[in-house]
């Protein structure tokens, strides 16, 4: 399967204190912390809520990342009255987030089709809807357990009934009506054939459920449908709106909720804090995106996965997994973990959970850090945790940051968690001016209760410098290391003749570590040099260059090309200086003395 790179053509979000992309990121570069008390108009903690973590039944949060002031207007959408009252908040803001998306990509109906267009929309615990009918249906049991009571039975015929009426009455007066609507109002996976029926998709539409890591597992089936070409467009994302105090209570009951704040990599990290949100974007190969004149946020590169197999308990998390995830989306690209800016962290503000996290990215990334930091954010410290939609918002972010050249801060970091390497690890805690030379690049990871893992690899869409794939498939790369032998051997009998012919050539100019860079015109090659010479103005003198040049050097199709033989970091930059100080077009046909003697071969391939 060719792993051609997925662009990010279109975004919608709705969150805690913002109702699109624009409030979102305003939100992000103003360190806005969304959290507030559950409003009255949810649920009342008077009745739900006791700070003693023992009392039975009850919650002992009272917080979270609410989104209030949103409408939804269902004629917007010929959507009738009586049917709307029955579609869940859940899908309401999940339709309006789409509409965002669609609009911002730009999408017509005339242009594409929607036959070919899949929706793929992540949710774990269905509508807050669902729990209201189901208290409407379980009112017969609550009235069973009413009349075994003995105070109800020391009671006369009439007040028991006139009891009962009037229990049933403000079932009426505060629970709708089960219709033929209610069901398909409050399912989960309905959230996304709704997109499907209001928009007129025809291609497939599914909603996958992988707890707090949903929505990334949503993405992953996208971008596989992409590339296999079932479809041409996807609209992903993950939508939860699911804040009811039963979830509070259940969360409690495991001790996962922080009763104060989201408080990510910092030492006062006692639990989550719950939120809702929903995230979507519009998706679409890279080739397509560039021919259709689409603005790209960011293109996703690959997203690893794995699973946690047996660990310490179900809900624990494991180093082990997280770092196979981490792993398996590096398989998939052809750059080394070094050139990763920072990570947006799954970051849930657990003790644990953060110092695990990290310890993974210290492992994982640290042989490759040559005495850099890791940089480190987490949208969870500002909103909380929007468990099946939390992915989602999270690559919204990356995608945002991205574009506008901006490293996003986390905020409540005061004092470190003690269990964090900050040697190695670096919170970012101001919006930075993401200054680069070459592609921005950004992962984000995402766990999920149950064990299930992911990671995803994103980068800059730069119209000089990226190739349409993320790595090569196998017989692309079978038919490029022929290709590259053949060229390597010739160069080789081309370095012995020039030997021969040249006997003052140092053989010490052809020792070290190849570098092959090649491009399609004079100006791409120059900025791909540009770019590893900066990186290897930063890495020290006995830096092992195999790690950098091993990813070069299988031969592309590109018309032009240098190879240069470098032994340590300040050789190559010395030598990528003498190419600029003669770069003409003539060096590709000619290839000058001065190039040979030093170990640089410009060349140009015969297509």
């Amino acid at each position: 399967m060719e792993n051609e790179k997925i662009a990010i053509t279109g975004i919608g979000i709705i969150a805690p204190k913002a109702l699109n992309k624009d409030e979102f990121w305003s939100n992000i570069l103003n360190k806005r912390n969304c959290i507030v008390e559950v409003p009255k108009d949810r649920w009342d903690p008077a009745l739900y809520y006791d700070p003693d973590p023992k009392t039975k039944d009850k919650t002992y949060s009272k917080i979270g990342g609410f989104i209030e002031n949103f409408k939804f207007e269902p004629i917007k959408y010929k959507i009738p009255p009586l049917i709307a009252n029955q579609i869940a908040r859940l899908q309401q803001m999940t339709i309006e987030a789409t509409r965002m998306a669609l609009e911002d990509a730009k999408y017509d109906h005339n242009k594409y089709n929607p036959e070919r267009t899949g929706v793929i929309i992540a949710n774990a615990m269905g509508a807050m809807r669902k729990e209201m009918s189901d208290l409407r249906v379980y009112k017969f049991f609550n009235e069973d357990l009413i009349k075994k009571t003995s105070v109800f039975n020391s009671l006369d015929e009439q007040s028991r009934k006139k009891l009962i009426d009037e229990y049933e009455k403000l079932i009426d007066e505060y629970i709708l009506n089960i219709t033929e609507d209610t069901m398909p109002g409050e399912l989960a996976n309905v959230t996304s054939g709704r997109i499907a029926n209001v928009f007129n998709f025809n291609g497939p539409n599914l909603t996958t459920d992988a707890a707090c890591a949903s929505s990334l597992a949503a993405l992953d089936y996208a971008v596989m449908a992409l590339r296999t070409k079932k479809i041409d467009i996807a609209i992903s994302g993950g939508a939860d709106e699911m804040m009811s105090p039963a979830a509070y209570v259940k969360f409690c009951k495991i001790g996962a909720l922080s009763p104060d704040g989201s408080w990510t990599f910092d030492a006062r990290a006692n639990g989550f804090v719950m939120a809702e949100a929903v995230g979507i974007y519009v998706l679409k190969r890279l080739s397509d995106a560039i021919r259709d004149g689409d603005r790209i946020y960011a293109l996703i590169n690959s997203i690893g996965s794995s699973s946690d197999g047996k660990g310490k308990g179900i809900t624990a998390p494991n180093p082990k997994g997280q770092k196979l995830a981490i792993e398996n989306a590096f398989k998939e690209v052809d750059y080394t973990p070094e050139d990763i800016d920072f990570i947006e962290c799954h970051g849930t503000a657990t003790k644990a959970g953060d110092a695990a996290e990290t310890q993974v990215l210290k492992e994982f990334f640290g042989p490759y850090l040559n005495g850099k930091k890791i940089k480190v954010t987490s949208i969870k410290s500002q909103i909380g945790h929007s468990k099946a939609a939390a992915g989602a918002v999270s690559i919204i972010k990356t995608a945002l940051a991205i574009y506008n050249k901006t490293l996003p801060p986390s905020i409540n970091f005061k004092t470190p968690n003690p269990n964090i390497d900050l040697n190695v690890i670096e919170v970012i805690t101001q919006p930075l001016e993401w200054n680069k030379n070459g592609i921005r690049r950004a992962n984000v990871s995402s766990f999920g209760f149950g064990g299930t893992n992911f990671h995803a690899a994103l980068e800059e869409y730069s119209q000089s410098s990226n190739s349409y794939y993320s790595k090569k498939s196998d017989s692309q790369k079978i038919e490029s290391i022929i290709q590259s032998e053949n060229k390597i051997q010739n160069k080789e009998i081309e370095m012995k003749n020039e030997i021969k012919e040249n006997p003052k050539t140092p053989y010490s100019s052809l020792q070290g570590e190849t570098f092959t860079i090649t491009a399609n015109n004079m100006d791409i090659l120059a900025e791909k040099l540009f770019e590893l010479s900066q990186k290897a103005k930063n890495l020290s003198e006995n830096y092992p260059l195999a790690k950098i040049s091993i990813p070069l050097n299988i031969l592309s199709q590109d018309k032009i090309g240098v190879a240069i033989v470098a032994k340590s970091p300040k050789d190559l930059v010395e030598k990528i200086e003498l190419i600029k100080k003669n770069y003409n077009e003539k060096i590709f046909t000619e290839n000058p003395l001065n190039f040979k003697l030093k170990g640089i071969y410009a060349f140009k391939n015969k297509i």
